[in-house]
């Protein structure tokens, strides 16, 4: 989707500023459901929420980039907790929000269907770097949930970059994250990078579950996509991991709205190629 269509879809929507946004829906606590679509199925979806919802205005932009680089150990322990299943799990990563230059490292927990986050402000040059601060920072959260120390090793792992908009119930503490133009890179066993053409992550996040919103989903027969991770899918779109068991109907989703086009063949025959070749590595290991 182009920015500039994007920008003609966006326009009916009244602005909300950041402060306003945070005073309103921060929701560091909250409960979250994602939404797989394609593209074409955004217009009509829009139209529907203007009526009810604002949308982030900073600076006289509406949409804007961010890059984020996941944390994770050498056997992608955080990915397999997911994947297995774990009632509690956590996440770790730098995230860089490319128009403001602000730069944040990020600790989630998802204990139950509750998500937390905990962040603090990074220099740039910090973005996906594990400095003492950093450390100090995992370590401290950790303790706080825990009640131990924690012992694990963490490295950068992988790359995601979107570009999103986001929109804020008028009345309610309701907020829409809309991601698009979304690609992926390996971060320690290669630059290869992926985009995923045609795909809309659509991400509601409220205090509690029955919201007007899901109400205008329910209406327009969107399914939530469970379990959904940026993080732990793109492990498998790159070939990182031998087992994905519990994200495979959204995989199966994914590749059906990714591939629907004919200039996506030659991506489709790319990312075969390079998930050949990992496959490989993981067999001589």
């Amino acid at each position: 989707m182009s920015n500039n269509i994007y920008t003609d879809l966006l326009q009916n929507f009244s602005a909300i500023s950041l402060t306003q946004l945070n005073a309103q829906a921060s929701l560091m606590n909250r409960i979250e459901s994602k939404y797989l679509i394609h593209e074409n199925q955004l217009w009509e979806l829009l139209k529907e929420l203007q009526k009810d919802f604002r949308i982030l205005e900073i600076g006289g932009l509406k949409v804007f980039s961010y890059d984020n680089i996941y944390m994770d150990t050498k056997e992608l322990d955080f990915y397999h907790a997911h994947n297995n299943g774990d009632w509690d799990r956590v996440k770790m990563r730098t995230r860089h929000y490319i128009e403001s230059g602000l730069s944040y490292f990020e600790f989630k927990q998802k204990k139950g269907n509750v998500l937390r986050k905990f962040r603090y402000d990074i220099d740039i040059k910090n973005h996906g770097v594990l400095d003492l601060t950093a450390h100090e920072f995992i370590n401290d959260v950790y303790s706080w949930l825990y009640n131990e120390d924690f012992w694990k090793i963490v490295f950068p792992s992988l790359r995601t970059s979107y570009k999103r908009c986001t929109l804020v119930h008028k009345e309610t503490a309701e907020k829409i994250t809309i991601d698009f133009s979304i690609g992926f890179q390996q971060v320690r066993w290669s630059d290869k990078e992926f985009t995923l053409p045609n795909l809309v992550i659509i991400e509601f996040k409220a205090e509690q579950e029955k919201s007007a919103t899901k109400d205008i989903f329910d209406r327009y027969d969107l399914k939530p996509s469970k379990p959904m991770s940026k993080y732990c899918l793109w492990n498998y779109f790159l070939w990182n991991v031998d087992k994905w068991d519990r994200f495979m109907p959204t995989i199966k989703t994914i590749e059906m709205i990714s591939t629907r086009s004919e200039k996506n063949i030659t991506h489709r025959k790319q990312l075969q190629k390079f998930k050949t070749t990992q496959l490989k590595k993981l067999i001589k290991k």
